[in-house]
């Protein structure tokens, strides 16, 4: 059994299609997919550790003062009167466990803060973290919402487990499936892979 987090199945999913940047190169090629897989570290980007910061200042209020007080005011008026934040949630297809932790959650909805340079939306349609809606589902939450902002404009896009198409997700699941077991000998994070009976599902909260 492989236990897989949504950013890197996300970071497959570029792998997969071959996807590439403005300059023709691919984004993804295949030894930063093994990288990925190995966990080697990578230095924090400019824009992650500000994607970070905003989050912190969203929950917390830490240094809030470093973004635009209307970008803050705006998405905390989309934000439940309370919530937890950090929320554990997991899910099964097939042979993978998915798993990972919801920004927020609150008011029978989980919402996930991203930050963009650039917003074209949808975004994040075929992102994995909506595979968070299949674990949440157990505890009422049907709705989960992407918070964006470009740190100029909060824009929201809405998934719901009753509606959304996971096909698409689920063939991503299956090829990544496929590539770990045929690059096993080159995969040295054997926290990847687990045994049927040691795994144990967490609580929500």
């Amino acid at each position: 059994m492989i236990r897989v987090y949504p950013t890197l199945l996300n970071t497959f999913s570029l792998f997969l299609h071959e996807k590439t940047n403005s300059e023709g190169n691919l984004m993804v090629d295949l030894q930063e997919m093994l990288d990925r897989i190995n966990r080697v570290p990578r230095p924090t980007t400019e824009a992650q550790q500000k994607g970070i910061d905003f989050e912190k200042a969203i929950t917390t209020g830490a240094n809030e003062e470093a973004f635009s007080e209307y970008v803050i005011e705006k998405t905390r008026a989309l934000l439940p009167p309370r919530y937890k934040t950090q929320v554990y949630t997991e899910t099964r297809y097939k042979d993978c466990i998915i798993y990972g932790y919801v920004d927020i959650v609150g008011n029978n909805k989980a919402i996930d803060l991203k930050s963009t340079r650039v917003y074209t939306g949808p975004k994040f349609e075929y992102n994995h973290q909506n595979l968070y809606l299949l674990g949440l589902q157990n505890y009422g939450i049907k709705t989960l919402d992407y918070v964006i902002t470009d740190f100029s404009e909060v824009y929201v896009e809405s998934y719901q487990v009753d509606s959304y198409n996971f096909s698409e997700l689920y063939k991503e699941i299956d090829a990544f499936s496929d590539f770990v077991n045929s690059h096993r000998k080159q995969i040295r994070d054997k926290k990847l892979f687990v045994a049927e009976d040691d795994h144990t599902q967490l609580s929500l909260f």
